[in-house]
């Protein structure tokens, strides 16, 4: 067998020298051809037109150089009483340290020591051949809140910036982003280390999207960037402003040399826009959740239940009641009132809370759950096993009409269940 195979590939070997075409070769260099003609240098990463060299002489821009190499440095300073739609940039700064702490969910928080960072990249998938070609931070310093923008025209320009940019973060105390724990800052982190640089430490980290998907989202349903600087801080941006998704396909244009000044500026606009928004975006979830501001009618019910997540039974009860006060669909309606009554039996207010398990059985006519909370409460705390029996009763008659075949079964099994129970009894 084994020289069976052999010579089964010999002949495969041969086979292939005979099919195997001859590569095609350019006309022959002659060497005072050579000579005379010098071997042009390989193509630099950035060969820009002139147009899209006066990148730097935007305002604010600077070329900056450290042993690493050469970046681009935007700086632009805002006065603490810059509007942001409806709010300034300063009025996060005002902010006691209860409402910080409501917001943070952590230890004592400096919004004035603090970086506001967010990234463009080249890709959004991630991972390590995605290059942050732009990193814009937002620092308070003085009567300011300064935006730093660190730019690399090309791939080799973003580990100069890098170098700059840990020395910087190493001076702040805190980290804000929206959605920088899940994208930004492990991104981030990935790329200081393949370039060498030792990450800096970004605890405390504040990443807004997560409180304000809790509070908001209800109500507002996406919670993207721009969704939240329109509706809740009542920000329109400027027509420069462009999609993110746009973003890395301009930027290769641009390292290409096929780009413009024009395309780069918007993206520095658009970068911008996210660092200024921050601060404002902080400043009304920190309040609301304080109880500074009043939230939209429709957000008490997400309030409660951000405050009864956090342990502040008082306030979760309070913010369960407002949201009853007002208007609301049949069914966010009925989801506040069990969450109330499940919230007053935890603080063993059974009475109360059975007033409640009552109106939510009278709202939905085929729901059993309430049925079942308040034949508990008679049997065990009033002690009424006729009552008890009446509520099973109901709950088995309005099972039977489901038309889930796997629900109905298991439900019915365990009523029948409680129900000769309490017959025993």
């Amino acid at each position: 067998m084994p020289d069976d195979i052999h010579a089964r590939l010999k002949r495969l070997r041969k086979a292939g020298r005979k099919r195997r075409r001859p590569v095609p070769r350019g006309p022959e260099v002659r060497p005072e051809a050579s000579a005379q003609t010098p071997v042009q240098p390989s193509a630099p990463a950035h060969d820009a037109r002139a147009d899209a060299g006066d990148l730097a002489q935007l305002p604010g821009m600077e070329e900056r150089e450290n042993a690493w190499g050469r970046y681009l440095l935007r700086t632009v300073r805002f006065p603490l009483t810059h509007q942001q739609g409806r709010v300034s940039l300063g009025e996060v700064l005002g902010l006691d340290e209860d409402a910080v702490r409501m917001l943070v969910e952590a230890r004592a928080f400096d919004f004035r020591r603090a970086a506001f960072l967010d990234t463009e990249t080249s890709g959004l998938a991630g991972g390590a051949g995605t290059i942050v070609f732009l990193t814009g931070v937002g620092a308070f310093e003085g009567d300011s809140y300064v935006v730093r923008q660190y730019f690399a025209r090309n791939p080799a320009e973003e580990r100069a910036y890098l170098l700059d940019l840990a020395r910087f973060l190493l001076e702040r105390e805190g980290l804000v982003t929206f959605n920088g724990r899940s994208f930004d800052w492990p991104l981030l982190r990935t790329r200081f280390i393949l370039t060498g640089v030792a990450p800096p430490d970004p605890e405390p980290h504040l990443d807004l999207l997560i409180p304000a998907r809790r509070l908001w989202r209800p109500r507002l349903g996406a919670c993207n960037f721009g969704n939240l600087e329109q509706r809740i801080l009542d920000h329109q941006r400027s027509g420069l402003d462009i999609p993110s998704w746009l973003i890395p396909s301009l930027w290769f244009r641009f390292a290409r040399g096929e780009g413009s000044v024009r395309e780069m500026e918007a993206v520095l606009y658009h970068n911008q826009e996210d660092i200024v928004s921050m601060a404002p975006l902080a400043h009304v979830l920190a309040a609301t959740l304080a109880g500074v501001h009043d939230p939209h009618p429709h957000d008490w019910l997400a309030l409660a239940r951000i405050y009864a997540r956090a342990g502040q039974l008082d306030r979760a009860e309070s913010a369960y009641r407002r949201a009853l006060d007002h208007p609301l669909p049949p069914a966010l309606r009925a989801q506040a009132m069990r969450e109330l009554a499940a919230l007053l039996k935890r603080a063993d207010r059974r009475d109360e809370a059975a007033v409640w398990w009552q109106a939510l059985a009278k709202l939905l006519p085929a729901d059993i759950e309430a049925l079942v909370e308040l034949a508990k409460y008679y049997e065990w705390h009033v002690k009424d096993v006729e009552k008890a029996r009446a509520m099973t009763g109901e709950a088995i008659r309005r099972a039977q009409a489901w038309r889930n075949p796997v629900e109905r079964t298991r439900a019915l099994e365990a009523l029948e269940h409680r129900l000769a129970r309490l017959r025993r009894k």
